[in-house]
């Protein structure tokens, strides 16, 4: 094995520029390292302040007394708020850019965490803060000075977050930012940097903690506390669980573009401590106090956090092994076999299995849960049939058949547009379910079923089947002729237009009608399950749309496919489902839901006859 000297001496014979891109170590304090010293402070301050606020009376009873929290809970809570600070102050003497991503990453998170806390002066009782206090009764309860602190602390890890992003601004101006071995990857974003299997597993995780977070993270047998699923709570609760979510794919997002890998190391990392506190501490919760139990948005956003603090860890280790690998080879004389080994094609192929697999996957899952009892009901009670559990079989038949062919090398570039777009109907179809079951569980008794658990695993599954499906997108391109522009055809771009307009209205207006009720549409609020699950596709279809117009031929035409395809699979849940109401007639959403279907195969043809490259 190598001694470091002698690595850096073997890239710098291969690449005599690489060594002047390597950073200084030891040189006077730069503009970053003290911004970094700032943000520190200012975060380990904020930190201080969410472990003393934790430790005091955050609410109080009518009488005064404090109000114990879990201590469990509790103790998962400070660490995590300490850990990053106390991580940062390692990390900025050498490493300023990855401190300061660091609190960045953290920083975001904590902006949710903010909304969250606002929860607790306007009706503590329903903010479930269990770290925080554990309620015994709903009468009287106040906040005290603890709220207080903690909210000025997760303002303080905010305005340390903000700091830290400047911080990697800043050393993204000096030498040494994005520094490799291997000068062909000076400049390539991290996640391309660090290989398949490690950037699909944080993005799998980061999708696992961002949906986990808006579903029901306990089930309680104490009728003061009531857990309810956080896109179904009101106000601050609902609001902040979705800023989180959404802080946690941006920040994954950003950090798979960065150019260094320390940089993306850390705001991933930071981003899983923060919201680990939050998460973490509702599993402790669970599994400590006897009369609450564990559901699915505690365990797998647990889960994905974990996940998300690992591959930061493993990050930096990945990329340095893989790029000094190929800087030896190249040292050897052996890049063209090391290219031969892996060429764009073979990479290609990857990503086209791994969005084959996926989607069977997807729909196995889903065809098993739509076959299996989704509702469980007490004895001698037959289970209830749903009718929406129809409409997931057809997804998962379509689906899966899709993603076969993906498996095919023959077929793959072609049929990966239609997976593109195809996995939204499943998600679709199974959050219809949903809004049925989540009503029935209002019932003393009900419960969910093995049918249910299965349709979720799917609704994920599906999700990141299109994100491996873009990411395989991209790499078709990077094996194409791109240096021509594809300009727009007027008759494809009229004719698209209009299919998109018909869909939307497709989506907007209610599919049947009956004696008891409507299907969902967009034009009542607030909206339930089912109407996200159509916004969803809707937004879905008119990206679709958009795309194709400036795709190449054949990727336009199954672009379109697919989503005539989704349309269609909308358009037969009228026979399919609309038995649940009585004397069920047609809506105004099924002329625009066929228009549509009709509008979207007459693009496909036209797009595929525009242009053969």
């Amino acid at each position: 094995m190598e001694s470091p000297t002698q690595s850096r001496a073997v890239s710098a014979v291969a690449h005599p520029d690489a060594a002047r891109r390597e950073p200084a170590v030891g040189s006077s304090p730069s503009i970053a390292g003290k911004l970094s010293i700032a943000a520190v402070t200012i975060a380990a301050i904020g930190a201080i302040g969410v472990a003393a606020g934790s430790l005091t009376a955050v609410a109080r009873t009518a009488d005064g007394t404090r109000i114990p929290a879990v201590g469990g809970a509790t103790l998962i809570a400070v660490v995590a708020a300490l850990a990053v600070p106390a991580v940062a102050a390692a990390l900025m003497s050498r490493w300023p850019a990855a401190a300061g991503a660091l609190l960045a990453g953290a920083g975001a998170v904590t902006v949710g965490l903010c909304v969250l806390d606002i929860q607790l002066w306007t009706d503590p009782i329903d903010a479930n803060r269990l770290e925080l206090f554990r309620p015994a009764t709903a009468a009287g309860i106040t906040t005290g000075p603890g709220a207080a602190l903690i909210l000025a602390g997760h303002l303080g890890a905010v305005a340390a977050g903000a700091l830290g992003l400047l911080t990697v601004h800043r050393a993204s101006h000096a030498d040494g930012h994005g520094a490799s071995p291997d000068p062909d990857a000076v400049g390539r974003p991290a996640g391309s940097r660090i290989g398949f299997g490690l950037t699909a597993g944080v993005l799998v995780s980061a999708g696992a903690l961002a949906l986990a977070l808006l579903v029901r993270p306990l089930a309680s047998n104490d009728p003061v506390i009531l857990v309810r699923a956080a896109i179904a709570s009101d106000g601050a609760t609902a609001i902040g669980a979705v800023v989180v979510a959404v802080a946690v794919l941006i920040v994954v997002a950003a950090a798979l573009a960065s150019t260094d890998v320390a940089v993306a190391a850390g705001a991933i990392g930071g981003a899983g401590v923060a919201a680990l506190g939050l998460v973490g501490s509702r599993l402790a919760a669970g599994l400590v106090d006897d009369r609450l139990a564990l559901g699915p948005g505690a365990v797998w956003g647990t889960v994905g956090a974990v996940l998300l603090i690992a591959a930061a860890v493993s990050i930096p280790v990945a990329a340095r092994r893989r790029e000094q690998r190929a800087a030896e080879l190249s040292v050897a004389g052996y890049r063209d076999r090391a290219v031969a080994r892996s060429t764009p094609r073979e990479t290609v192929g990857r990503w086209h299995t791994a969005t084959g697999v996926a989607g069977i996957c997807a729909g196995l899952l889903a065809g098993a849960g739509a076959l299996l009892p989704v509702l469980t009901v007490p004895d001698p009670l037959p289970a209830p049939e749903l009718p929406a559990t129809r409409v997931v079989l057809v997804a998962a038949a379509l689906i899966a058949i899709a993603a076969v062919w993906l498996l095919m090398s023959e077929f793959a570039a072609l049929v990966r547009p239609v997976v593109g777009v195809l996995w939204v109907s499943v998600v679709a179809a199974v959050a219809s379910v949903a809004q049925s079951a989540l009503a029935a569980l209002e019932i003393p008794g009900v419960g969910l079923g093995a049918g249910s658990w299965l349709m979720a695993a799917a609704a994920l599954v599906a999700v990141v089947t299109g994100l491996l499906a873009g990411f395989a997108g991209a790499a078709e391109r990077d094996d194409v002729d791109t240096s021509q522009r594809v300009d727009p055809v007027r008759s494809v771009v009229v004719v698209g237009v209009l299919a998109a307009t018909a869909a939307v209205l497709a989506y907007v207006l209610p599919l049947y009608r009956g004696a008891d009720g409507t299907a969902a549409s967009l034009e009542r609020f607030p909206w339930g399950w089912d109407a996200w699950g159509q916004a969803l596709s809707a937004v879905v279809v008119v990206v679709a749309v958009l795309v194709a117009v400036h795709a190449r031929a054949a990727r336009a035409a199954a672009l379109l496919a697919g989503a005539a395809v989704v349309m269609a699979c909308h358009l037969v849940a009228w026979s399919l489902s609309a038995g649940r109401l009585t004397d069920p007639v047609a809506g105004p959403g099924v002329a625009p839901a066929i228009l549509a279907v009709a509008l979207l195969a007459g693009t496909a043809t036209l797009a595929g006859y525009r242009n053969p490259r």
